[in-house]
């Protein structure tokens, strides 16, 4: 779904060309600043540079190691300068609470799925 997703962004272009943003970690997989990982990491971001899709996805989206930098992300959406931002969210309710208070913190409209 995400893939496809992905095609009719790019085809439409204009405002839906960045309709969703998408990032995508793996939590459990250690940084690039990890010695033990820099690289697989390093040989990860070749391939991704070479074939355009992310290897365990198949996404073009580059699926990025360990936990995210919240402020930097959040930062990074803010500087796009791209107009009003929802985050939508489904997971654990420890993390729910910090991206609330994250999104309050940069005007942004948090939105969570509980199921």
């Amino acid at each position: 779904m995400l893939s496809q997703l992905e095609m009719e962004q790019a085809e439409l272009g204009g405002a839906m060309e960045r309709f969703l943003d998408m990032h995508m970690y793996i939590t459990s997989a250690l940084q690039k600043t990890d010695m033990k990982a820099v690289g697989l990491q390093l040989a990860l971001d070749l391939l991704h540079q070479k074939e355009k899709r992310d290897l365990i996805t198949g996404l073009k989206t580059r699926t990025n190691a360990g936990r995210p930098n919240w402020e930097k992300v959040f930062q990074q959406i803010l500087d796009q300068n791209k107009g009003k931002v929802t985050v939508f969210y489904c997971g654990p309710p420890q993390l729910g609470k910090i991206l609330r208070v994250k999104c309050d913190q940069f005007g942004f409209i948090f939105r969570k799925e509980v199921f």
